[in-house]
Parts: structure tokens; sequence; C-alpha cells
């Protein structure tokens, strides 16, 4: 995607070690099921992000915090051996580091516990430090694992930086869009979190885009909806714009949604246009899928633009 002179993408978000396993259904309340098989990796929605946006040629910073313990040195050395700066990732003495139990079915459905754990010591405090970073940046990317306050405080030094800031809203409960206002450049929820923010249904494409332009009335310059096989919609000044996902054989929708973020993030860091960003991210979350697991299922630069060139979507 052509790095050079690339300002940095900062991720400033959660970190996890994802203990995942795969069974052949969902277990129900009270059931018992055997699986398949199991892995333990480096998740986290934050760190998710970066690795993608890593992957996607994009120089990465990530900012988070982490125990002094042994899944706290996993994360590190595995955002460090991606080649992502973690000089801003803290290091709390005492605190677990967040853990994921991520369970997959054979239809590639998941459903996650979520423990934040260290995640939660990312206070508003620290962000001071990150100044230099935000302005440095060329976009800023949040979530919601870590506290509330740390997302509206990095959103709003963002803003007074001039930094455009990309919201995955996951997850949504409890985020106050009001309190944003328009210090959110283009947020980013799937259907289940556009429908939480907006109070209205987004099963369905034209429910989407009725939940994008209330989302979009409360602030930010666009709101991107992901519809996972159905691709996303794009509402912002220009209109609203629906673009299908290619067909893939999807093994395993972790982390597809991080996939995409990571990918818009990078492309928007390279000076891609908006619409070009969003197509070149339907296409790396939909590779996404066809791998187990979540950072480790994410295609390599290498992998990623020739099969952007093979969907005949340019250089």
């Amino acid at each position: 995607m052509g790095a050079d002179a690339i300002r940095p993408v900062l991720v400033v978000g959660s970190a996890n070690v994802d203990v995942s396993v795969t069974t052949p259904s969902l277990p129900r309340p009270g059931e018992t099921a055997i699986g398949d098989s199991s892995v333990i990796s480096v998740g986290g929605k934050g760190a998710n992000q970066a690795v993608a946006a890593a992957a996607c040629g994009a120089p990465t910073q990530f900012a988070g915090a982490v125990g002094d313990d042994a899944f706290g040195r996993m994360v590190r050395e595995a955002l460090g051996a991606r080649g992502i700066d973690t000089g801003a990732l803290a290091v709390h003495p005492g605190a677990a580091t967040g853990l994921a139990a991520i369970y997959v079915d054979h239809a590639g459905q998941n459903c996650i516990v979520v423990v934040p754990g260290a995640n939660g010591r990312l206070a508003p405090a620290a962000l001071e430090a990150l100044r230099p970073r935000i302005a440095a940046a060329a976009v800023v990317v949040l979530q919601c694992e870590v506290p509330l306050e740390t997302v509206y405080r990095t959103a709003e030094l963002a803003a007074a930086a001039g930094t455009p800031v990309i919201l995955n809203p996951a997850p949504a409960p409890g985020l106050d869009l009001a309190r944003l206002g328009r210090t959110v450049t283009c947020l980013v929820p799937n259907e289940t979190e556009a429908a939480q923010l907006a109070g209205r249904p987004a099963s369905t494409a034209a429910e989407a885009e009725a939940c994008a332009h209330a989302l979009r009335a409360r602030g930010p310059e666009c709101v991107i909806v992901t519809r996972g096989a159905q691709g996303c919609l794009v509402a912002d000044a220009a209109g609203t714009r629906h673009y299908a996902a290619p067909s893939v054989h999807a093994v395993d929708t972790t982390g597809a949604g991080d996939a995409f973020v990571g990918c818009l993030a990078a492309a928007l860091a390279a000076g891609r246009p908006l619409d070009e960003a969003v197509r070149r991210a339907v296409l790396y979350a939909a590779l996404s899928t066809t791998r187990r697991g979540a950072q480790v299922s994410y295609p390599g630069r290498a992998e990623y633009d020739a099969a952007w060139r093979d969907a005949g979507t340019g250089g």
C-alpha cells in the first residue's frame, strides 16, 4: 500500500490473550460440549486492529496496557514481531493481562467472553504522554474494550490535534455518542452495534442504512456499518453506498471486523480515497474469515496485494 513516508496509524485500545475452541455447535446454557481443537493466541480488538494495519503496510503504533505476567510477555513479543511500535504499551505489575474465551462452531459463527484485566488500567491520565504520538499520527483508531473515559479523552486530544479518528464502537453498550460529538471522523459499527447505538433494528440493508443516517446525525462525519457476508454500507456527506463482499469459504469470522478496521486505517493513512479504502477493507476482512483465529488469520501484505490485483480492483 505504499508505506514510504506514511505517517503512522496509532491504535489506542485493548490487548488480550485469546483461548479459542472449535466445536460442532455452540453450547447451550448448562450443556457440556466436546471441542475439536484449541488455540492460544494474542488478540483483543485494539491489538487485532494494529496487527491488521501493520500487515497492510502501515507503520503502526499500539498504546494499551498488559499485566506483568506470561500472557503480557506473549502480547509484547507478538506485537513486536509484527513490527508494531509498542513503546506506549504499559506493563502493570500485579494486574492480569486481558483474556478472551472464544467458541467457534463449524459454520464459522462465534461467541466470546472477555475478561478485561489490565485493559481497565488504561486510564485517561496516561494519555498525556501520548499527545506527541496522537499529533504525529495519520489516524487514531479506537474501540471500547478499555475504559470509556479513555476513549472520550483520546478522541478529544486527536480532534484538538487535527488527527482523524476511527472509532469501532465494540462493545457498544454505554457509549455516549453525544459526548463524542464531532471528535469522531469515522464510526465503524457492525449491524448489532449500529442497532444498539441507534435504538432501532439494522438487520436488513434498508434498516442498516437508516441506522447509519441516524448515527451520522449525532456527529461523525462518516458511518460505515459492516454487514458480514453482505459487505458494508457507507453514509457520509456524499450520500450512501453499499459494497458487496467477495464470496469466500468462511471457516471463522473471529476478528473479521478488526481486520476491516485495521485495513481501512492503513489505506487512509496511505492517502487512499475513502471509497477505495472501504473496498480494500471489505476484501481484507473477507480473506481473514478463510482461516481460523483472529490475528493469525490476517493475510500479509504480499498476499493481500495479490488478492487485490486478482480481484481486478487496481494496483
